[in-house]
């Protein structure tokens, strides 16, 4: 019933392999989720196939933009919880996926160059909320962290918040078993998977699932 768009103008920030964690740690709790995978790579999909029948995460590849607004919709009234994966570009296809989504989720290293993607992905956002004439939320997570940025992630913290972009208070660490999903499959919520991470995703998870529900209380 609800969409999670996870998105940002910028490659390489983790966004994908964190859609399938956070997809597969929903199901693993007894969700019903889906993932439409609007990346021309298809990442995604080739996760899927790996990751065996013991996962019970729905893959859709759609990157077509005349249809991915359709196909969200569809999974929405389908599932719990529908995760969509984006380029990492500014295209006609983010925008309309943001459009469908009842909140952006925009992850980020905590360089300097990366920030600056993190505005101007936001900067889509508040485009397709003006097109629609209703807020959009968004939130920033901090991914490929090292243990010896936390003094750098603070400045950008406080960067970000300047700009009023709420940032989530979990942090993802660069792990080996982040990198090892896409050889395996096997994500960090799996039975064999490495605990460390797997309380990660729970706690981002956690956070975006309270903020659902505090929209939907504001909305009711």
């Amino acid at each position: 019933m609800a969409v999670i768009s996870v998105c940002s103008t910028k490659g390489g920030v983790g966004k994908t392999t964190l859609v399938m964690c956070l997809a597969d740690a929903f199901a693993r709790q007894g969700g019903s989720v889906a993932i439409v995978d609007g990346d021309p790579n298809g990442h995604v999909a080739a996760w899927r196939d790996r990751a065996g029948e013991d996962c019970t995460v729905v893959v859709q590849s759609e990157a077509d933009e005349t249809r991915i607004q359709d196909v969200i919709a569809q999974a929405a009234g389908k599932y719990a919880l529908v995760f969509v994966d984006l380029e990492g570009a500014a295209s006609q296809a983010v925008t309309y996926a943001i459009a469908e989504s009842d909140l952006v989720l925009i992850p980020t290293k905590v360089s300097g160059m990366d920030l600056q993607e993190v505005f101007r992905t936001y900067e889509v956002v508040k485009r397709a909320e003006k097109m629609l004439r209703r807020p959009i939320a968004a939130k920033v997570v901090f991914t490929q962290m090292s243990p010896l940025q936390s003094r750098v992630a603070q400045h950008a913290r406080a960067e970000i918040g300047a700009n009023s972009i709420p940032v989530l208070a979990t942090e993802i660490i660069q792990r080996a078993a982040y990198q090892q999903i896409h050889f395996t499959g096997a994500t960090p919520s799996h039975r064999d998977g490495d605990p460390k991470a797997a309380r990660e995703i729970a706690s981002v998870l956690g956070e975006l699932l309270e903020a659902l529900a505090d929209q939907a209380q504001a909305a009711a």
